[in-house]
């Protein structure tokens, strides 16, 4: 891939894309290990354009808002005991943390497929053995209970965008229309998927991965080229939005002044 050479690292560009997702007023989880793009998407969120967005750091229960608080780290795990300074309100009940509305919720994976199904679970490698992944933890729960989420990937690749999962850990869409229905799950299903290549989203018709904008300085061919599942690609596909001065301004100095998202 090739080396970025905007005045942003994909991941602010990731958070930022993300944080104009979410809307005032709304409860959600950034997930749980390495899950400082969505935890600073939220932050920026909250800084920005969603003054009363509320943000349950996972299993810890710690409920965060950043405006008006005194300045606090990002780091990489919303399990990480820091976050209790991060803005914390309240804390929930370890019985209540699973069973708290969830406008929202962010997962990473190692796989993701044409439906949207994610695998963090296991890799097969070519000469026979297995990657292990983090597991589930709340994953798969989250991912059936939420009323959308946001997957995000740290490599876009064959390899992770795949035909076929390994190991199924949380699902989807399962395997298309009605599958969500038919397992009578509440949730909403995955919202988008976002690589260092561009933004995905899903075809309100098939629910398949769809398209939605290349980053700068990407391209739609190298893009596809590298996607190992079924991609809807439009006739048009745009630029993703770049940062305005104001995002980059906040991100870099209110929530990532250690600069978590450029290392």
């Amino acid at each position: 891939m090739p080396a970025n050479d905007m005045p942003w690292s994909w991941p602010e560009l990731a958070a930022i894309v993300l944080s104009r997702e979410l809307a005032d007023g709304e409860v959600g989880s950034p997930g749980g290990s390495r899950s400082e793009i969505p935890l600073a998407a939220a932050r920026l969120a909250q800084l920005t354009r969603a003054p009363n967005l509320a943000i349950i750091t996972s299993a810890a229960g710690f409920v965060a808002n950043m405006v008006d608080k005194p300045w606090s780290p990002l780091v990489s795990s919303t399990m990480d005991w820091r976050n209790v300074y991060a803005g914390t309100e309240a804390v929930l009940p370890s019985s209540g943390v699973f069973h708290t509305r969830r406008d929202w919720f962010f997962a990473g994976a190692l796989q993701v497929d044409g439906y949207g199904n994610i695998n963090l679970t296991r890799v097969r490698l070519k000469d026979g053995g297995e990657m292990r992944g983090p597991g589930a933890a709340g994953l798969a729960y989250s991912a059936t209970m939420a009323q959308r989420y946001f997957i995000y990937m740290h490599e876009h690749s064959r390899r992770s965008f795949v035909q076929r999962l390994d190991y199924r850990t949380a699902i989807g869409f399962g395997d298309g229309p009605g599958s969500r229905e038919a397992l009578g799950l509440r949730g909403g299903g995955p919202a988008l998927v976002i690589s260092p290549r561009g933004v995905m989203d899903f075809d309100e018709r098939t629910l398949r991965l769809r398209l939605r904008s290349v980053h700068p300085g990407q391209s739609v061919e190298a893009l596809v080229a590298n996607t190992g599942c079924e991609l809807i690609v439009p006739t048009v596909v745009p630029s993703t939005p770049a940062p305005s001065e104001q995002e980059l301004d906040v991100l870099r100095r209110q929530v990532d002044r250690g600069g978590v998202l450029r290392r």
